[in-house]
C-alpha cells in the first residue's frame, strides 16, 4: 500500500487547492532519499529554515542541510495529519503530524512534529518562506 500524504484541513476554511498539493509533495519529497536539490527548491532563495534549534537561512545552507539529514537515515516516513490556515484565506499554515525514521544501523524510530510554514507565490509557484519545525529531539 501507498504511503499517503493527505491532510484533514478545517471546514469552512479555504484552502488554495495549489497549497494542498504543495504539503502532499513537499512531505512526498521529504521522505524520498536523494532528490536534495528538488526538496531545496520547495523553498524560496531567501528562506529561513528552524529545524528543531538551528537556524538555516537561503538555498545553500537549505540543501546541505537536507543531505545532511541523510547521512544516517535509511528511510524516513512523514504523516501530515492536520493543516491549520491562518485565517479564512491564508498563506500561513501550523502543521501537526508524525514522522518515523529507520536509520541505517537498522534502529527505528519516530516522533510527533509541528511546523508553522509561510507560504509566497512566485512565478504562479508556492514557495516556503519560511519554515519551523518544533520536535522533541531528546526522545
Amino acid at each position: 500500500m501507498a504511503h499517503s500524504y493527505k491532510s484533514q484541513y478545517p471546514t469552512k476554511v479555504v484552502v488554495d487547492e495549489e497549497i494542498v498539493q504543495f504539503f502532499e509533495d513537499f512531505y512526498r519529497i521529504s521522505d524520498t532519499p536523494g532528490v536534495h536539490e528538488e526538496y531545496a527548491n520547495y523553498f524560496t532563495k531567501d528562506a529561513t529554515f528552524i529545524l528543531a534549534s538551528k537556524s538555516i537561512k537561503g538555498y545553500e545552507e537549505i540543501l546541505a542541510a537536507r543531505k545532511a539529514m541523510w547521512t544516517a537515515v535509511a528511510s524516513r516516513a512523514h504523516k501530515p495529519i492536520k493543516v491549520f490556515p491562518f485565517g479564512h484565506v491564508s498563506t500561513e499554515f501550523m502543521l501537526y503530524g508524525t514522522v518515523s525514521y529507520e536509520m541505517k544501523d537498522g534502529r527505528k524510530s519516530g516522533l510527533d512534529f509541528s511546523a508553522r510554514a509561510k507560504m509566497v507565490q512566485i512565478e504562479k509557484q508556492w514557495k516556503i518562506q519560511d519554515y519551523q519545525v518544533y520536535m522533541d529531539t531528546a526522545a
